[in-house]
């Protein structure tokens, strides 16, 4: 296991709106891969769907006393959700399943609040970026190896900052802001892919 239990326990302590912006984070970092797998499989208002409900998620997160109903967002956007039962699922359908997985998770965590929003969002995350380095090089390998790698090393550190800066921090529009600026990313995602 990359994440020991230790961590993914202190992310089920979050308080609901830090594991919701946590996923929302990791969700808009994950757009690339998101909007690359709808260019290349023609669905068509996929992108901007999945845009407009980060940009919602963004406003609902920058003013606390919106009246934003997340409920009504979420069956919005459901429409473009990959159908996670549907069989032979190719490595791009997955990419899309996880970003799908963490932006769902960031409302989720507002309306349900289980307590394992965040956890979620950061399983998919990581698990985009294994996936990616296995079928590059068509083997698996071990979490050993696999923490010895300069993507998991990234993915991992960049989860940790994400951790510690809504840990320690009160909920107000500079945070969302640092937040935001944050999950660009320099337009990059998880697993490398731009829409440059």
């Amino acid at each position: 296991m990359i994440f020991g239990e230790k961590y993914y326990g202190m992310l089920k302590k979050l308080s609901p709106w830090r594991q919701s912006l946590f996923s929302l984070v990791l969700a808009q970092r994950q757009y690339p891969n998101y909007a690359l797998w709808c260019e290349v499989n023609e669905v068509k208002g996929g992108a901007k769907a999945y845009q407009k409900t980060l940009n919602t998620l963004w406003e609902f997160h920058k003013d606390k006393f919106n009246t934003i109903d997340l409920e009504k967002v979420l069956d919005e956007f459901e429409p473009y959700l990959l159908d996670d039962e549907k069989n032979d699922l190719s490595v791009g359908d997955l990419f899309s399943l996880d970003a799908t997985l963490s932006l769902s998770s960031s409302i989720l965590a507002i309306i349900m609040h289980e307590g394992e929003e965040a956890e979620m969002a950061s399983r998919a995350s990581l698990s985009g970026v294994i996936r990616q380095i296995e079928q590059s090089s068509d083997r698996e390998y071990t979490d050993e190896e696999l923490r010895e790698m300069e993507s998991v090393d990234n993915e991992v550190n960049f989860q940790i900052e994400l951790y510690e800066l809504l840990e320690k921090s009160k909920r107000e529009p500079s945070l969302v802001d640092k937040l935001y600026k944050l999950s660009l990313n320099g337009g990059v995602s998880n697993i490398g892919l731009s829409l440059e």
